[in-house]
């Protein structure tokens, strides 16, 4: 039997965790399947998506800066890809190319498996298509305070739209989120306790930081990724120290019901991040990209291929991986 190929598109893709994982596990798993790496320029996607059609590809792994870009170009989306405005995962059907989101999952797993309460204010640090697969996973979880910053306010704003039912309030420190206001329409789409929204400029995002009580503070830029951007952070470090101070409670292990601030970086190469290293030194609690890649690569995988890929089974295959 010929093997399918499979591959990631995006730009930058030499730093991908992507080729070296998927091969290992249909290796794991005794599927034949090849899966590639595909660098485009935004320019070359109608052309590389023809070629997508005409050659045995059977799935696509979308990366940055492309998760949006791409959602004209499959058959059909999935309820969360249409939901989410972008697209990480294409599979085909019957000879029909479809646009899928498993970084919902990325985000929802980890949280699903660590100890404690969950935060009830999130602050989402960008606004592409990493950033929209975050704020659907945040309403899922039904967390009454969400709000996102974006270098460009217009992006978070148009983020924020997709997803808000109350619009939140001005201002860099949002009001709690209280009984719905008359005049604010509904979706069904939506738990019944939809979330207050906001919309914040990139210098807006610290003291929106300092005025949350044990936030969970999430970066879905690529500050702090191997390449240009290694190095950097998405916030500077008094926002830590900010942070720490309005959440100065005292922590114990002993003490489960006390909420904590939580910081998940979905950046995976390097694994500690600047971002997730000062958040370590105030004591936070975090979260790194890895959780995030694994747990999306199993929706991936079982898209694909319809078979099942364990969270355990994409921890042990990342684990194995040499290090880079």
């Amino acid at each position: 039997m010929s093997p399918d190929i499979y591959g990631i598109l995006g730009k930058p893709v030499g730093h991908s965790l992507s080729p070296a994982f998927h091969n290992r596990a249909f290796a794991l798993k005794g599927i034949p399947g090849i899966y590639c790496a595909w660098e485009k320029q935004e320019e070359e996607l109608p052309d590389f998506f023809h070629a997508v059609r005409m050659l045995p590809i059977a799935g696509l792994s979308v990366t940055i800066p492309y998760k949006r870009k791409v959602v004209p170009f499959p058959d059909e989306l999935t309820d969360r890809a249409r939901l989410t405005g972008a697209v990480n995962t294409i599979f085909r059907r019957e000879g029909r190319l479809t646009g899928d989101n498993t970084d919902v999952d990325g985000l929802l797993m980890p949280l699903a498996r660590r100890a404690g309460p969950m935060p009830r204010e999130a602050l989402v640090l960008g606004a592409g298509g990493a950033a929209r697969a975050v704020l659907a996973g945040l309403t899922e979880l039904g967390l009454p305070l969400i709000a996102a910053a974006a270098r460009d306010k217009g992006k978070a704003e148009e983020l924020i739209a997709a997803f808000a039912r109350d619009k939140g309030v001005s201002g860099p420190c949002p009001e709690r989120p209280g009984k719905e206001r008359a005049g604010h329409a509904s979706s069904a789409a939506f738990p019944a306790n939809a979330a207050t929204y906001r919309a914040l400029a990139w210098e807006e995002r610290v003291e929106a930081l300092a005025c949350m009580e044990a936030p969970l503070v999430i970066n879905a830029t690529p500050l702090g990724m191997q390449g240009a951007f290694e190095g950097h952070n998405p916030l500077p470090e008094e926002a830590f120290a900010l942070c720490a101070r309005r959440n100065r409670q005292p922590y114990s292990e002993a003490r489960g019901d006390i909420i904590r601030p939580v910081f998940f970086d979905l950046v995976y190469a390097p694994r500690e991040t600047r971002f997730l290293a000062e958040a370590r030194a105030q004591g936070f609690e975090c979260i790194d990209g890895l959780a995030f890649f694994a747990a999306q690569a199993v929706g991936q995988f079982k898209a694909w291929t319809g078979k099942e890929l364990t969270l355990h089974d994409a921890e042990q295959i990342l684990e194995a991986l040499p290090e880079r």
